[in-house]
């Protein structure tokens, strides 16, 4: 059966809210704000020396209390107030509740009324329109009148059960509107309560501007992660690096100011380390280059893109290639031009190795690219270009990666693949549909 509404549009159902919790949470604000004036008066009768104890610990909690009493009075002054509010609502609340517990059973019942005595007119109107009378039967007319009044009947009834679901349902949004004001009146007075003097530090309105930015970046991660994945190139593994760094610093912080805990740092920290360098732990020789490159890679991993994106843009120079060569400007500029079209920035991208970069990394492709088109240079050629080569020397070399590092890749591709795509896929589409509510609307609804 679909959903109760009222004329309103308000589904009829009994609110949520521990009334309760909420007023005994009024009774210990207010208990505690009570508290918080007897101290201030100990203290201020203290400090004026207005007490008969005398001795060094008095004198010196003299010297302490200073404004102690002061501040301790005006929280009082928020704290009792705010209390005698929330016990206020919670009472109100409480009486709405119960109101309403009725209030829905009673349209509940006379909807399933309304529905069978709307069925039943429709049945009688039904056999009215379907009746037709024999001129011949004289008994014809008064069946017709017989059928005329029991459908007159049947549609009062309906009527009847009408009324009584729009009486429930005008007493349900009576008490609704009891409980709106009553709300509106808690918000207002705990307003008036604290007097706009409870602000947070510039530290936590910080805070929130942080929470935007981390969700643009998770939005950003999640983009370049797909563009690292398909197309590949130091470009994308640069940006990658950069969007994942900022994002830990920004997870960081907020979990210093409560709003992260343990577990999104630790993913954070998972989205900036390349785990597939500790395959290298398995091989001789390369242990100790292993741990430095996984200890090194939130730096690393933006600088040496950076490098060799700079090194892509200098070298196809016909000027630098013939500084040192011996070679003429026209075949200088010749040799220039293979490298522009064979040291594309995207050689070795697409689909085609998405394997590969899922095993080797995500520039390995372009990688592979750069050292088949140097290979396919002349020995004359490569002598003189080698010098300039500069941040792609490693990358023409094509240094083999191991089956430990590639069993190591795709595990760290699955993890990551799980919780910093689609896991902050998810976190980013429930930040966008989020309704925002303050806090003390959180606290009223308890």
């Amino acid at each position: 059966m679909t959903d109760l509404r009222t004329h309103s549009g308000r589904r009829v159902e009994v609110l949520d809210g521990d009334a309760a919790k909420i007023i005994e949470r009024g009774e210990a604000i207010e208990a505690l704000g009570a508290q918080m004036e007897g101290a201030s008066r100990v203290l201020r009768d203290i400090g004026d020396g207005a007490e008969e104890q005398r001795g060094r610990s008095i004198e010196r909690i003299q010297e302490e209390v200073g404004d102690v009493h002061e501040e301790l009075h005006l929280a009082a002054e928020r704290y009792t107030p705010t209390g005698r509010v929330m016990k206020t609502y919670g009472q109100a609340l409480d009486s709405v509740q119960v109101e309403m517990t009725r209030i829905v059973s009673d349209a509940e019942a006379a909807r399933a009324v309304l529905v069978q005595r709307q069925a039943q007119a429709a049945a009688a109107a039904s056999a009215l329109d379907r009746f037709e009378p024999d001129a011949d039967d004289p008994s014809a007319t008064a069946t017709a009148d017989r059928l005329a009044d029991g459908a007159s009947a049947a549609a009062g009834l309906a009527d009847a059960a009408r009324e009584d679901l729009d009486d429930a349902l005008r007493a349900y949004d009576i008490q609704f509107d009891m409980w709106d004001e009553a709300y509106e009146a808690a918000l207002e007075g705990i307003e008036d309560a604290t007097k706009g003097n409870i602000t947070d530090h510039w530290t936590d309105n910080l805070a929130g501007v942080v929470e935007v930015i981390l969700t643009v970046l998770q939005v950003a991660g999640v983009i370049l992660a797909l563009a690292a994945l398909i197309i590949g190139g130091p470009l994308f593994a640069a940006l990658a690096a950069i969007a994942g760094v900022l994002a830990l610093l920004g997870t960081l912080y907020l979990a210093a100011k409560g709003r992260r805990n343990g577990g999104d740092v630790a993913w954070a920290v998972v989205g900036v380390l390349p785990f597939g360098k500790l395959g290298k732990l398995f091989q001789s020789g390369k242990r100790m280059t292993g741990l430095r490159e996984f200890a090194t890679a939130p730096v690393m991993d933006i600088v040496t893109p950076v490098r060799r994106i700079v090194a892509l843009r200098r070298l196809p120079s016909a000027e630098v290639i013939r500084q040192g060569g011996g070679m003429g400007s026209r075949a200088a500029q010749g040799l220039a031009q293979r490298i522009r079209t064979d040291f594309t920035l995207f050689s070795g991208g697409g689909p085609s190795g998405i394997v590969t970069r899922i095993t080797q990394g995500s520039s390995r492709t372009w990688q592979n690219g750069m050292a088949d088109a140097f290979a396919s240079l002349t020995p004359h050629h490569q002598r003189l270009v080698s010098p300039h080569l500069g941040a792609l020397q490693s990358v023409v070399a094509r240094s083999e990666v191991s089956m430990p590092e590639m069993a190591i890749n795709v595990v760290e591709f699955g993890i990551k693949r799980t919780n910093m795509v689609l896991g902050r896929s998810s976190d980013i589409m429930t930040a966008m549909n989020e309704r925002p509510v303050d806090a003390w609307s959180a606290e009223l609804s308890r």
